[in-house]
């Protein structure tokens, strides 16, 4: 019985599964006037939300005061952090077709939003994103302080094949 067990495992054929290779990861930076345009988008919907808010909650947040600069920092922070860490993306980077990666092109988590999204404030120095600008300008991936602290970057949106090949031995 033992040698009937061996000659039957001898005549079983291996199966081998042919798999395709994956390329390397090769994460495009997103053109600067992409960025530049989306950024106008954002500040123009927060700017909107801002004035929204002022005119109905009270006109103390519409001068400028502590009060007033908190809430609006308050306020971007959380549009970009929440929006970032559940999509990847903004409005304005959705738009021009962005989004927010990490350095293995994964989308950007909760975490890496969070890192972000803390020193977006030290990009805004002295006025305008002029630091944000200048970082982005040096940067071989156009990375502002807050994405080289999270490990980000802004990308495109790949485009979908529209004809992609069948899978492999999926109904064979």
């Amino acid at each position: 019985m033992g040698s009937h067990n061996h000659e039957k495992h001898e005549n079983q054929l291996d199966i081998t599964i042919e798999t395709l290779s994956a390329p390397p990861i090769k994460i495009p930076p997103a053109p600067l006037l992409k960025r530049l345009i989306a950024m106008f988008i954002d500040s123009t919907l927060l700017s909107l939300t801002w004035l929204i808010l002022a005119s109905v909650t009270s006109s103390q947040l519409s001068r400028p005061s502590i009060q007033g600069g908190l809430s609006i920092s308050i306020i971007v922070f959380l549009y970009y952090f929440l929006s970032e860490g559940i999509f990847a993306t903004t409005i304005g980077k959705w738009v021009m077709k962005l989004r927010v990666v990490g350095k293995d092109g994964d989308p950007c988590s909760f975490k890496e939003s969070f890192k972000r999204n803390i020193l977006r404030f030290i990009d805004w120095l002295p006025a305008l994103y002029f630091i944000g600008a200048v970082s982005v300008f040096l940067s071989s991936n156009r990375q502002r302080i807050g994405d080289k602290f999270a490990g980000t970057i802004v990308s495109t949106v790949p485009v979908r094949d529209s004809t992609p090949p069948p899978a492999p031995f999926l109904f064979h």
